[in-house]
Parts: C-alpha cells; sequence; structure tokens
C-alpha cells in the first residue's frame, strides 16, 4: 500500500519536474504546533473512545529537485485510549513519544504564493514515558494488558500528509493533516496467556508550521 501511495504521488510530480528545467534549490527549517487524535487497534477488538493529545517539533526540509525533496522532521507526541467497561468503570493509557518521520516532499505550484503539498515515508519512535490509569472494580473485566509493560521502547511505522502552504516574506507558513500507522505492536503478540494477537497505534495529526528558507540558489538541469 505505502509502495503504491509513493508510486502515485511521484507519477504526478514527474511531468512537472521534466518541464521545469530551472529551479532554486531550498533548505528550509521550521516548527509545527498541533494536536493529535489516536487509539490502538487490538485483535481482538477492544471497543475504545480515541484519545486527544498535543504534538509538535522540528521540520528540516530540503528542496532539491523540481517539485520534489526530502523532509526529517523531529516531534514530540502524546497520545493513548480509553476504554469503558460494563460496570462503568475506566481504563485509560497515556503515552509521550519522540517520532522520527523521514518523508518524500512533494508539491505542486512553483511562482505563485500558494502551494499544494504531500508528504510520505516512515518513521522510527522512541517511548519517553507509559502510564496507565485502571479504575475498574470487578477484576473479572480486567483486560490482559492492565498493568502490562510494552513490548519496546522503539518502534516503527509509515505516516502520510496532505498540506496547503502560504509562502510569505516573512516565512512559510502551513497546516497540514498526516495519518500515522504503526507497524510494530505495543504488547508482544498472543500466547496461552496473553489472548492480543496485535496492537497498533494508529493516529491523525493537524498541525500548523513555520518554516524559514535558509538557502536558496539556483539549479540547472
Amino acid at each position: 500500500m505505502r509502495n503504491s501511495l509513493t508510486i502515485l504521488i511521484l507519477g504526478l510530480a514527474l511531468p512537472y519536474t521534466a518541464a521545469q528545467p530551472d529551479f532554486k534549490k531550498e533548505l528550509n527549517i521550521g516548527l509545527s504546533q498541533g494536536a493529535s487524535i489516536s487509539r490502538v487497534v487490538f485483535d481482538p477488538y477492544v471497543s475504545q473512545k480515541l484519545f486527544q493529545g498535543y504534538t509538535g517539533g522540528l521540520i528540516i526540509r530540503y528542496i532539491s529537485e523540481p517539485h520534489l525533496g526530502m523532509q526529517l522532521e523531529v516531534n514530540y507526541l502524546q497520545r493513548g485510549w480509553l476504554e469503558e467497561t460494563q460496570s462503568s468503570g475506566t481504563y485509560k493509557r497515556t503515552q509521550e513519544i519522540l517520532n522520527f518521520p523521514l518523508m518524500t516532499h512533494v508539491y505542486f505550484g512553483k511562482n505563485t504564493k500558494a502551494r499544494f503539498q504531500f508528504a510520505l515515508g516512515p518513521y522510527a519512535a522512541y517511548l519517553l514515558k507509559d502510564a496507565e490509569k485502571i479504575n475498574v472494580a470487578d477484576t473479572f473485566e480486567y483486560r490482559d494488558y492492565y498493568g502490562k509493560a510494552p513490548a519496546r521502547n522503539i518502534e516503527f511505522g509509515y505516516c502520510g500528509g496532505v498540506s496547503v502552504a502560504l509562502r510569505s516574506r516573512i516565512g512559510i507558513f502551513e497546516l497540514e493533516g498526516r495519518y500515522n500507522h504503526c507497524l510494530t505492536n505495543l504488547f508482544k503478540p498472543g500466547d496461552e496467556e496473553f489472548i492480543y494477537l496485535g496492537s497498533r497505534f494508529q493516529a491523525v495529526n493537524v498541525t500548523v508550521h513555520y518554516l524559514v528558507k535558509i538557502t536558496g540558489r539556483r539549479g540547472k538541469r
């Protein structure tokens, strides 16, 4: 699925690249701030509510080709999930992570102030904090992962986003929506004592970016 999306985005960008032999290479650095909603996809299914958290970080973007570049980020993200049991008990799990996406950046629009942009690529993340609040009186309603530590502190996944940008004399302003999907399980897959075969995080971020152009030189093709 990820490879198909990459091929599609690059296929859309290549005609523009071929048609513009002269362009300015750019190095942009900036910050992002926004909100995130997240959940964990369990197998077997677990009913839960979306968790609302904060996200923000650093963006480094290098545009080396017409309409094409690379983007590295370092982001702080709050995520988790909420549950309500049949007896009206509650369970809440929260995590704080550092997220390191490395993405292909594709944009449309060259000499206009507004640009339409795509970003797609893998990420690695490191778990900073894991906390849970168990308020379930009936122990028969306890699930296997209550009180269980994550299987690892490092995870891998992929992310993709769509954004609009407004370029001005004082900097670049962007609004982005992004989807993040973890490829590694939060807990070690099921055995005789742990029934869950899958436990993978999903998150959707909405962020505002502000970037400045550090360098911009003209390149020939």
